[in-house]
């Protein structure tokens, strides 16, 4: 099943075309890469995906609705999340906090309920704090929960926020450049992180640069050059294509370098 389909989609920013009619799919319950070299539109395809752009042409469609003109929070919603390659966590809260703000999009007392303390409030609280200390436990993240999330080590706070984006109760999780600043050992945990995602139900959609992780993990890569979709198919495919050695990789370079 399709889970989300991008048609002929495109983005031009004044004279420049950031993203060119590209079509893409993902079907439910797979790991999809995009790769390409920096200014190929990877970041500026996920923004169209989730709503922080709007398509110049195109359309796209998740869970069999088109996303025209969703705003962000609306997508969210739906059951799309996401992470950014740079950290967005809140400095002040802890790391349970943190994952709990992920469920915002899932609560349906008012502010005048909290203010009111009303019991309403205190029990969908109390299940928010129940959903998010199970998503903790699940990623090995418990010791953590009273911690301050950003006075933790980086490679940590990579998992904090894909605790968030798991809070949501996402379909669809958006992980971009997740192995971006982590050392080798975490990017194996990183990669049996995104396993573990994947065997729980979600679909995962990847930027990545690391080409090892992504060849290892991948059901099907995607490959952007300059914003067009230049090569998609399994990983070994991917390695072998010439259009993505010479773009991407460079002549004679090895896949895993």
């Amino acid at each position: 099943m399709k889970i989300l389909e991008a048609s002929g989609i495109s983005k031009v920013f004044g004279g420049l075309t950031a993203v060119n009619k590209v079509d893409f799919h993902i079907d439910e319950h797979e790991i999809v890469s995009l790769i390409g070299p920096n200014g190929a539109g990877k970041t500026t395809f996920f923004n169209l995906l989730t709503g922080i752009y709007e398509p110049t042409e195109g359309r796209v469609d998740f869970l069999g609705a088109e996303l025209k003109k969703s705003k962000p929070f609306e997508i969210t919603k739906l059951g799309m999340a996401r992470t950014f390659q740079n950290i967005r966590l809140f400095s002040s809260m802890t790391v349970l906090e943190n994952v709990m703000v992920g469920q915002h999009c899932r609560t349906s007392s008012s502010i005048f309920d909290a203010l009111l303390h009303l019991k309403r409030h205190k029990n969908e609280e109390l299940r928010i704090r129940s959903v998010c200390e199970e998503i903790l436990e699940f990623l090995d993240l418990t010791q953590y929960k009273d911690e301050i999330a950003v006075s933790l080590p980086y490679g940590i706070q990579r998992h904090v926020e894909i605790a968030r984006a798991m809070a949501s109760s996402p379909r669809l999780i958006l992980l971009d450049e997740p192995a971006a600043g982590l050392n080798t050992n975490e990017k194996v945990e990183m990669t049996t992180l995104i396993r573990k995602i994947r065997d729980r139900g979600f679909t995962v959609l990847l930027i990545e640069h690391d080409m090892k992780l992504v060849m290892g993990i991948s059901d099907r890569v995607a490959v952007l050059d300059y914003g067009n979709k230049i090569a998609e198919g399994k990983p070994e495919a991917i390695m072998k294509d010439e259009r993505v050695i010479a773009a991407y990789l460079g002549k004679g370079a090895e896949p895993d370098a």
